[in-house]
């Protein structure tokens, strides 16, 4: 329970119109709570959750009446994953900025935020889901803890890891930043050490002289320094990162191209002549008075000039002389780092996992059907049956209703002879889905495989009352009548295919095979006493002495 006796509410946002109407909240949270940072700012985040179009979700609380002013929203992202061990699909949940964010975490009025983070906690838990990555999470102990206090010990359990880069030994769950005095000659007399105050004023000078210069990207050359800072860091990092380089390189560019388009990308250029010797990407947040630093690029074969102190230098003297009171140099204990008089903070790496390995409850996101349904598609046109069929089944338990996986498992089931259960979902089907032509065709065959052609028929007929050219329908009921000895209404029904088909000018097995039955048909419906002898002499004594 909260203030006044209100319980907190959860509303899930996961549309653009939706959220669009939140900006409000979202902007005035933001500033009122000292625990937001610049990843979860409206700014920021928003435009990123647009690129994962279908799998972000905000969870948004709320005291009192639909249409009161949250009291804290908390992004999240979903995608579908599949066991390589069962087979099985899972759902897995993460944070929001997940792949570009160096911080993580919810934005809350502070007189709420406890519980608006146990509320969150219970709705989070009560969805279908197998991981919950907490990763890069920056929040205070109290908030965590109202988080992950409402996950049962005898459903979940959390494992929590680092983030220790093995080549260089960099702890990326440690974090540093530096606090920023009034003045920059205050920032280098009391906080750099000599050696390094005096090797940034040289080279400041060198700037001032001309020898170098530093250009900001502005709109006429945005897109030329964005692929020069990536180039520069590819060329560095590009062996470490292996098969995930270009994912990370297409990432930060759609990253860095909607930061400076929305206003939050300061992106410096250190250059020699017409050569550029490194560059950073600078977020600016105003609102919590802070510049993070995001990444850097250098030229890798210049090592007489200190690229990124002269860089970091530089960016800090705007800061302060723009009144901003942080520089973020983000996660990772790089000992550069330590030079610019910074402090330590920590963010949380864990993860939330189901004991079974499997969603919790059995079912899957109703969110993910779609693109789960697709991948079962896939394994079912490939032969992959066994996927497939798993497939078909996780996506039914979720929605038993579910038109296209009914379809999808009846067509395989039917293949390998389980008609009975078949036609279970084809009957499912066809009551879901009563005008669908093709749901009663194929339950209708499930019947006839069955022998059981008064209701293979009566089904046939249905398909025919919806789409009256649906022509494999009257084949299909042609043969169930012969099966039910109604030999006239078979040749009446099989006469008239015939015309059609020859009608449209069809020349195809369909009409070679009516044409088949329809011969077999009247032969064993000719008179009974011309049957019994074949001779035609003797027939015709037979039908004389008859007369």
């Amino acid at each position: 329970m909260t203030l006044r006796g209100m319980q907190m509410q959860v509303d899930v946002i996961t549309d653009l119109d939706t959220l669009a109407k939140v900006q409000k909240d979202w902007e005035r949270l933001y500033e009122a709570d000292p625990e937001a940072q610049f990843f979860v700012s409206w700014n920021w985040l928003v435009p990123y959750m647009r690129f994962y179009k279908g799998a972000w979700f905000v969870l948004a609380a709320r005291l009192g009446n639909p249409g009161s002013p949250y009291v804290a929203l908390m992004p999240l992202r979903m995608r579908t994953r599949m066991s390589g061990k069962t087979g099985l699909f899972f759902n897995e949940i993460s944070m929001a900025g997940n792949n570009a964010a160096d911080y993580t975490g919810a934005i809350c009025d502070p007189l709420h935020a406890e519980e608006a983070l146990k509320a969150f906690g219970r709705h989070v838990a009560q969805m279908g889901w197998a991981r919950l990555n907490l990763e890069n999470l920056r929040m205070s102990r109290e908030r965590v803890f109202a988080f992950i206090g409402q996950f049962s010990r005898d459903i979940f359990a959390m494992r929590e890891f680092s983030r220790v880069n093995a080549a260089d030994n960099v702890d990326n769950c440690r974090c540093f930043s530096a606090a920023l005095p009034d003045t920059f000659d205050g920032y280098l007399d009391n906080v750099l050490s000599t050696n390094t105050r005096q090797k940034l004023r040289r080279f400041m000078r060198k700037i001032d002289a001309g020898e170098l210069r530093i250009a900001r990207a502005d709109a006429t050359t945005y897109e030329r320094d964005i692929d020069t800072l990536l180039e520069l860091w590819r060329v560095k990092w590009g062996a470490r990162k292996g098969d995930r380089l270009a994912g990370i390189l297409h990432n930060n560019r759609r990253v860095l191209r909607e930061s400076f388009k929305n206003g939050t990308l300061f992106l410096p250029v250190l250059w020699q002549g017409d050569r550029p010797l490194g560059a950073l990407a600078i977020f600016v947040d105003p609102v919590k008075k802070a510049l993070l630093f995001f990444m850097a690029g250098r030229d890798e074969a210049v090592t007489s000039i200190p690229t990124g102190l002269i860089l970091h230098g530089h960016c800090i003297k705007l800061a302060i002389e723009n009144g901003l009171t942080t520089y973020d140099f983000l996660r990772g204990d790089e000992p550069y780092k330590f030079a610019f008089g910074v402090t330590e903070s920590k963010v949380n790496c864990a993860m939330i996992y189901t004991k079974s390995g499997r969603n919790a409850g059995d079912r899957l996101d109703p969110r993910s059907l779609g693109s789960i349904f697709a991948e079962v598609t896939r394994f079912h046109q490939e032969g992959q049956l066994a996927r497939a069929e798993n497939g078909y089944r996780q996506i039914l338990a979720s929605d038993a209703t579910h038109s296209r996986a009914l379809y999808g498992i009846g067509q395989l089931l039917s293949a390998k002879g389980d008609h009975r259960e078949a036609l279970a979902h084809f009957q499912t089907l066809a009551t879901s889905v009563p005008t669908s032509s093709k749901a009663w065709l194929r339950l209708g065959m499930e019947m006839q495989a069955l022998s059981r052609h008064i209701e293979a028929a009566d089904a046939f007929r249905t398909v025919l009352s919806l789409a009256p050219d649906f022509v494999g329908a009257e084949f299909s009921l042609a043969r169930s009548l012969a099966a039910l000895e109604r030999s006239e209404e078979a040749i009446e029904t099989l006469e008239g295919l015939q015309h059609k088909l020859e009608a449209a000018s069809r020349d195809d097995t369909l009409l070679v095979k009516t044409k088949a039955m329809l011969k077999r048909l009247k032969f064993e419906n000719r008179p009974s006493y011309i049957m019994l002898n074949p001779d035609r002499k003797a027939a015709t004594r037979v039908l004389s002495t008859a007369l």
